[in-house]
């Protein structure tokens, strides 16, 4: 458009694209609707057995070894010819020692310490 000596160009007006942020989003909730309903479950299922949760393996953490959780993975394992779940945790101590837990995943049994736990942790 053409004004006298003065040109002004018409500016597109620029749509709103809700893809950009839509698809994270979606996935998003897509992960954590079955993990909040893993949290809502007493125990969930893995195959036939029931895996405890992870907030009881946490608190029985907190209980007996006072400290900070680094890492926790759950993992299938041998155990003779069976195959158990369990939880593998990193911990480091209030006196700044790193400790290597295994519980049973379904009993929170404690399986393993590695490390140098010592008096006190």
């Amino acid at each position: 458009m053409n004004v006298g000596n003065n040109s002004i160009a018409a500016i597109p007006k620029q749509k709103s694209s809700l893809s950009g942020w839509m698809v994270p989003l979606l996935m998003v909730a897509a992960l954590s609707t079955p993990l909040a309903a893993a949290d809502q479950n007493p125990a969930f299922a893995i195959g036939a057995e029931q895996v405890a949760p992870l907030r009881d393996l946490l608190a029985q953490l907190s209980e007996n070894y006072p400290g900070r959780v680094l890492e926790v993975e759950l993992e299938r394992e041998a155990v003779g010819r069976e195959d158990i779940w369990v939880y593998e945790v990193k911990l480091l101590t209030d006196r700044g020692r790193v400790l290597k837990l295994e519980y049973d995943a379904v009993s929170l049994e404690l399986l393993q310490v590695q490390g140098k736990a010592g008096d006190g942790f």
